[in-house]
């Protein structure tokens, strides 16, 4: 790895001289600029980054975030990443990346951060208190998180709970569908979504036959559904991945979608458009969310405030 040494000695001059161009502070001592641009060039040649540990130490700007992801396998919170990535590559920005497995808090891992110093923390998924936050609270950097909590550390970036569900019953309403089966998890974004959209429903006077909270580490998705006494019109779920392992367990029941039931989705992953029948669902806007989250951490604007996102509808053949 290229480091100031290395050019000094490349261009045969002083490490103190080329920590000065590239910190920006040559020209207040005079240094000629041919030399400047040699320094530039060479560093831009090799590909030189900066030492984030040294330049905290200095009191410069490292540009250096941290992302904590609640569950690398969600394919939801891999388009979220993907986005700040490219975000942070555009604005010579570094990411520090760490997190744990389908949002088991026992297997967060934080201990990058201690080799790094970041200069703000975005945090990718929803949660009902961070246990883990203490040795970042004395640090005074901002944090933002895109998801729903319940503590008040930081800012919200979150889709609008109202307008969404209400974006699915409407267009459930305009299909005269008369009662539905609501599937859902524990975790707070299904929560939160599912007390709107029974809030919604029964503004529209649409039946919930079922309202199914399912256990992930325990329930069988095929088991439920056998249990369900009659057929409603539409199975709401919780999110897209849900749902297509709904439509899989109906299908091993020789229950047809759309044919016999309609599935409805959340989330508008990649997987939505390919399924076979493509799922109806929630498209987040997650450019303009991650962009204002990344604003918002990187200019140290973070502040107790929620910012909110209506999605679009994507009607495809599941529904």
């Amino acid at each position: 790895m290229p480091t100031q040494k290395s050019i000094a000695d490349t261009l045969g001059i002083s490490i103190s001289l080329v920590s000065r161009v590239l910190s920006g502070r040559a020209r207040e001592i005079g240094v000629a600029e041919d030399t400047i641009e040699k320094v530039l060039s060479e560093a831009k040649r090799v590909n030189y980054i900066p030492n984030s540990a040294a330049l905290s130490l200095r009191g410069e700007k490292t540009h250096t975030l941290g992302v904590i992801t609640y569950d690398f396998e969600d394919p939801y919170f891999g388009i979220i990443l993907g986005e700040l990535h490219k975000i942070a590559k555009q604005r010579k920005f570094s990411l520090i990346l760490a997190g744990s497995y389908q949002r088991d808090m026992d297997t967060l891992d934080l201990s990058a951060f201690s080799k790094h110093s970041v200069e703000g923390l975005i945090i990718v998924g929803s949660d009902r208190k961070k246990d883990w936050y203490e040795n970042f609270a004395q640090k005074s950097i901002p944090v933002v998180q895109i998801g729903f909590t319940t503590d008040s550390i930081g800012t919200t970036i979150c889709l609008d709970e109202t307008s969404s569900t209400e974006l699915v019953v409407d267009y459930l309403h305009k299909q005269k569908i008369k009662n539905v089966a609501l599937f859902f998890n524990q975790s707070l974004s299904h929560a939160t979504f599912k007390e709107h959209y029974i809030k919604a429903l029964g503004q529209r006077k649409i039946n919930i036959l079922n309202d199914i909270v399912f256990d992930e580490a325990t329930d069988s998705i095929k088991e439920r559904l056998q249990q369900l006494k009659k057929l409603p019109d539409v199975l709401i779920a919780g999110d897209d991945i849900l749902a297509t392992k709904i439509i899989r367990a109906l299908h091993e029941l020789n229950i047809q979608v759309p044919r016999d039931i309609k599935v409805v989705g959340f989330d508008n992953i990649s997987l939505a458009s390919d399924f076979i029948p493509s799922l109806t669902t929630l498209n987040p806007p997650i450019i303009e969310m991650v962009k204002t989250a990344f604003d918002l951490v990187s200019n140290n604007k973070s502040s107790k405030k929620t910012y909110r996102f209506e999605p679009e509808l994507i009607c495809r053949e599941s529904a």
